[in-house]
């Protein structure tokens, strides 16, 4: 029995509930072959793709281990709209929600994913992480941009920046890394934002783990495993709570001259991706760095 679940830029899901992938491919071009003979010249609707497994989280969010060929043996990780292709998160959402997606799929057994996610929580709560993952890096759209009292990470740090020297605005367009640490209790969340070179440089300043945790890592998670019934926040609750001393973790062999040749090396903030809307069919089946990896 097929469903079809939602079409998204002239593309239709269709769920083929316990079909295999062989069995999947050959309905799907049958399905493309049918809906095609119906229709005048030049219409056509071509077979794209199969995903086994899959998640369709909300319209235009989905991801799955995608094939695009019978032949095909090992699959493609396949994202759409989620935070593992989206830039305004820290690399660590990213890579922690898709080694998190990967171990649903391959090993359909939550308690991994739960055993994994906690032990990723523990390195930030330890103060294991590195920067580089923790590190946001928002586009400055320059000061005349901004209405009046706006609490953007990126202006405040560039008013901050020009405070000092007026000369350090950085470019329109230009990326401003920046991360959020611990502060008294109640302070605005605006005022916890820092360079990572005064995080570096002032031995106080920690990485707000909390914040991170449960603002920044956990959401995505919860969006994507309420689908099945999860509660990762729970999973947090139950890890034990400890003190950590004023340290953060850096690279082996970081400086601070290093960092600033990084951060002015983020060459993709100069291209525009492009978006090709082709109209296919796409099938699936519900058939059988720090090292965010382990």
């Amino acid at each position: 029995m097929s469903l079809v679940c939602f079409c998204v830029f002239g593309s239709m899901f269709v769920l083929l509930k316990g079909a295999t992938k062989e069995q999947a491919f050959k309905i799907g071009k049958e399905i493309a072959e049918a809906v095609t003979a119906t229709n005048p010249k030049p219409i056509k609707l071509k077979f794209e793709k199969v995903y086994l497994p899959c998640v369709l989280q909300t319209k235009k969010r989905y991801v799955g281990y995608m094939y695009e060929s019978l032949d095909q043996k090992e699959p493609v990780f396949d994202a759409k709209g989620i935070e593992t292709v989206r830039r305004d998160g820290c690399p660590a959402v990213s890579k922690i929600l898709e080694r998190s997606i990967k171990l649903l799929f391959e090993t359909r057994d939550i308690s991994q994913v739960k055993q994994f996610v906690q032990r990723q929580c523990m390195k930030i709560l330890d103060g294991q992480a590195s920067m580089q993952d923790l590190t946001f890096a928002k586009e400055y759209r320059g000061s005349g941009s901004y209405r009046p009292g706006a609490c953007i990470p990126a202006l405040e740090l560039t008013r901050r920046m020009m405070a000092y020297d007026r000369r350090l605005e950085p470019r329109v367009s230009e990326r401003v890394p920046y991360v959020i640490v611990y502060g008294t209790p109640g302070v605005p969340l605006i005022q916890l934002v820092r360079r990572p070179t005064e995080v570096l440089q002032d031995p106080t300043l920690r990485l707000n783990a909390t914040y991170y945790i449960t603002k920044q890592i956990l959401p995505p998670l919860a969006r994507m495993f309420q689908l099945i019934g999860v509660d990762v926040f729970s999973w947090y609750q139950e890890l034990p709570r400890v003190r950590t001393t004023c340290r953060h973790t850096e690279f082996p062999d970081w400086t601070l001259h290093r960092w600033h040749l990084i951060t002015q090396a983020i060459l993709s903030q100069m291209f525009i991706e492009a978006v090709c809307m082709p109209r296919s069919l796409i099938l699936y089946t519900c058939g059988h760095e720090s090292d965010w990896n382990t």
